[in-house]
């Protein structure tokens, strides 16, 4: 892929519009955009001088601690900066989305969550189960904030040939201390650029076929795990045949790589039908992440059989379907019945709820929905009709079972303790 060549096509002021619209989307009601909005034609035109004369420099970021299953830091850097990022990446996003192989399909437009579920799901489902038996998951520790410096810089030379657009980019990564700042817009395209380089050599089996002495090193240690971890009995016809054979199928493994990956930022996947060979996969993995890209993986990985479900971004992928993962069902579960205690009916909890619903129906969860009691089916839409109000002017969803008109009264009862127990036996 040819370099990106900084052509000053993000110093002018429509561009500056077209990216101030995309980035306050749904956020004119804050008080920031509010106050930026006032003044908006002179703070564009500064922004634009800024991208011409390269004068901008970081403001600095405010600490922002957040809780979601675990602790993250995030990077609040002031919505000039924001802005200007914006509008200086603009006219070259779609050409360094292009540098990431479709496989890490992470915050690229019209894929991120819904392209990684596509992809994997379609493969599941396509394949036979014996092609890709075994699968194992990894994911780097403390992604964002343990990036190097210098091999970021050196990701970034290769993508952009010198310019503006490049000395913009250093300053994003040298305004933080140590890795990239979690929660501006250009840390998302960092961390698809990071391990762009690490995803193609992954998928051609990190290279070892180009090298005799490296082939013949992980030759041998094939036929040598695959002698002392035999089991079924598929293994031992394979074990029949002699190394010779082990030694020919390995190498078959090389040249046609590993087409069964994917990256999802810093969760790594990879599949293989060869249990043996995967071991080899995730060692050369961990050391290549390790030695080149100073990346920590995650201790807690373990390689699996694929008919346990690949639970991955909140979805557990089997070869016949997909299911939703056990703390969203939960989750789901515990805000429905909130809201039905507090009065909401159906639709509004639907309208309250709509993103977690979205999230849950892209998996095969009617039976999840049907349990909650918020499927929109045409037999239930009749059903109500032929409902009959018990009084004139009510509506057919206000009717309510009369055993929850006497729970109801008895919570009451029970929640005014003593003194309503004792009118109700006077």
């Amino acid at each position: 892929m040819r370099r990106i060549r900084d052509n000053k096509e993000n110093e002018s002021l429509d561009n500056a519009y077209k990216a101030y619209d995309k980035y306050s989307e749904q956020k004119h009601s804050r008080d920031y955009v509010k106050a930026f909005d006032a003044e908006l034609q002179h703070n564009l035109e500064e922004i634009v001088k800024q991208i011409a004369d390269e004068s901008w420099m970081p403001k600095g970021y405010k600490k922002k601690v957040i809780f979601e299953r675990k602790e993250r830091q995030l990077a609040k850097a002031p919505i000039e900066d924001h802005v200007l990022e914006s509008a200086t990446i603009l006219p070259y996003e779609k050409a360094i989305y292009d540098y990431s192989t479709w496989r890490a399909p992470a915050v690229k437009p019209s894929m991120g969550t819904h392209g990684l579920f596509r992809f994997l799901r379609n493969e599941l489902y396509a394949w036979p189960q014996e092609d890709m038996m075994y699968y194992v998951a990894i994911d780097a520790h403390h992604y964002f904030p343990m990036m190097d410096h210098a091999i970021l810089k050196d990701a970034l030379a290769r993508l952009v040939k010198p310019g503006k657009l490049l000395t913009f980019l250093y300053k994003v990564v040298d305004s933080y201390l140590q890795g990239a700042p979690l929660g501006i817009k250009v840390a998302q395209l960092f961390g698809q650029i990071y391990l762009a380089r690490f995803d193609r050599l992954a998928m051609r089996f990190f290279d070892i076929g180009k090298d005799p002495e490296k082939l013949a090193y992980w030759t041998q240690r094939y036929v040598t795990d695959r002698i002392c971890t035999a089991r079924t009995d598929d293994d031992y016809r394979d074990l029949c045949l002699g190394p010779s054979h082990l030694s020919r199928k390995f190498q078959q493994y090389v040249e046609e790589g590993i087409p069964f990956y994917f990256r999802f930022v810093d969760n790594i996947l990879f599949r293989h039908a060869d249990k043996t060979a995967l071991h080899i996969i995730l060692e050369l993995a961990i050391m290549h992440l390790s030695r080149d890209w100073h990346v920590t993986v995650n201790t807690d990985y373990n390689v699996r059989p694929v008919w346990m479900g690949i639970r991955l971004a909140g979805y557990v992928f089997y070869h016949d379907h997909v299911a939703v993962s056990k703390r969203n069902k939960k989750e789901l579960a515990k805000r429905v019945k909130r809201l039905q205690k507090l009065g909401y009916d159906e639709e509004q909890i639907r309208v309250k709820l709509a993103s977690r619903f979205g999230f849950i129906k892209h998996a095969d969860s009617i039976n999840l929905i049907k349990s909650l009691g918020m499927e929109k089916s045409l037999g239930k839409i009749i059903k109500k009709r032929r409902v009959r109000p018990p009084f004139q002017g009510m509506n057919p969803d206000q009717k309510v079972p009369f055993s929850s008109v006497v729970n109801k009264c008895k919570e009451m009862l029970m929640g005014g303790g003593k003194s309503a127990s004792y009118k109700v036996i006077s």
